[in-house]
């Protein structure tokens, strides 16, 4: 068991990377501010017109309830289909229960890479649905430029927003365009477009596609010139996906250098506890070196996270 004054240092060593990671919470917070306003301004939205844009862009930043926010996530990494939803919920649930019985009732019969083993097992569904995510999100980024000038393209032709959303729907592989096909399956159910767009929005979850859906909203309510919006909006995608590959290139070798600092220690332990179990008996069985190991691990997770947030460069 951890002894009050242990828990008291741990306490007090992790203290000041908790203010730091509220920090970078307030930051991000702030920079997303930012980023919508340098949108605004750049496609040309003036000033008198920005409260507009922040009234419509509001509602689809509330809170919403944990059923919900799952259905979300869910969502932004394309596992709608039932069977996999499922599946993926009897998983995480058997997992679940068998690290449970395994650390509650076998702990004492259990060695140090079994129990890790355990104590990870449950997070393999979430790693899943994260990965998933992340690459759905890469695709609908690499498409979403592509998608506005066909709308652009469209509009000059004499298309109403309507019919060029029909057409996206029609000619765009996945997972834009059933996307799209959603927004068009929802408009024929009569579903109000301020609606459809927020939930399109949740569903894509990148900034762009966040200014997208207000630009439409406020389109639709005030009416107003949506081809060059769109069109200016589609230029700053493809200059930001060249800014941030030109980025990953001249920064390749900071990025290493922090994926060594920050893997190095875990590496090294790995490499101590199945070559050389002996220099860690101390660690492993006995209580103040286990809680020095704890202590070592969380600030090992710590300063990683402290690292990628560092080395997180957006344009």
């Amino acid at each position: 068991m951890l002894d009050l004054g242990f828990l008291i240092v741990v306490l007090a060593i992790l203290m000041p990377f908790l203010v730091l990671m509220t920090g970078f919470y307030l930051k991000s917070n702030r920079q997303k501010k930012e980023v919508l306003d340098t949108l605004m301004q750049r496609v040309g939205i003036e000033a008198s017109q920005k409260q507009n844009y922040r009234a419509a862009y509001r509602p689809i930043q509330q809170k919403e309830s944990i059923l919900r926010w799952g259905s979300s996530v869910l969502k932004k990494a394309g596992l709608q289909d039932s069977k996999i939803v499922i599946r993926l919920l009897v998983v995480q649930s058997l997992l679940f229960f068998f690290s449970a019985y395994l650390l509650s009732t076998r702990f004492n019969h259990l060695n140090g890479q079994t129990i890790i083993i355990a104590t990870f097992l449950p997070f393999l569904p979430s790693l899943f649905i994260w990965f998933k995510k992340k690459q759905r999100q890469n695709q609908l980024r690499q498409q979403f430029p592509e998608m506005l000038d066909a709308i652009v393209r469209a509009l000059q032709s004499g298309y109403g927003i309507d019919g060029a959303l029909s057409m996206i729907a029609e000619e765009f592989r996945a997972p834009l365009g059933k996307e799209v096909k959603e927004v068009n399956r929802q408009l024929t159910l009569g579903i109000s477009m301020r609606e459809i767009l927020r939930d399109f929005q949740t569903r894509i979850e990148i900034p762009e596609a966040q200014f997208f859906v207000v630009t439409l909203i406020i389109q639709r309510e005030t009416g107003g010139q949506l081809a060059p919006i769109l069109e200016e909006l589609s230029r700053l995608m493809r200059r930001r996906e060249m800014f941030q590959a030109k980025l990953k290139t001249l920064t390749a070798e900071s990025r290493f250098t922090a994926i060594f600092l920050g893997l190095a220690p875990l590496g090294y332990l790995g490499y101590k506890y199945f070559f050389d179990p002996v220099s860690m008996a101390f660690f492993l069985n006995d209580s103040t070196g286990q809680n020095i190991l704890i202590a070592s691990l969380v600030l090992m997770i710590f300063g990683a996270i402290i690292l990628k947030s560092m080395l997180r460069m957006k344009f």
